[in-house]
Parts: C-alpha cells; structure tokens; sequence
C-alpha cells in the first residue's frame, strides 16, 4: 500500500500548528504563516492513499 508522508508543524513563537506534506517539508526550514518564526516538525506519519 502506498502511502503519502505528512508532517505536524509547530511554531516555537507563536505556537501556531499546521499539518504540511512531508515529503515537501523535510529538511526544510518552513516559515511560519502567523510570525516571523520558523516551523518546527513534531512528528510524522504515512497516511493511507
């Protein structure tokens, strides 16, 4: 079964939260969209297709 990775975001700032493509955020420094901080990955898992 293939699945897609998804990825749960925080921001250390703000603490605003944002489920994001994990195969497009990791090892990426993702901006958050509330503040001038930087989103940081909480976890991760494979969702089903």
């Amino acid at each position: 079964m293939d699945g897609e990775l998804v990825s749960w975001q925080r921001c250390a700032g703000c603490g605003a939260q944002a489920e994001l493509p994990g195969d497009e955020t990791a090892g990426v420094a993702v901006p958050c969209p509330d503040c001038a901080g930087a989103m940081a990955e909480e976890f991760s898992w494979e969702s089903a297709a």
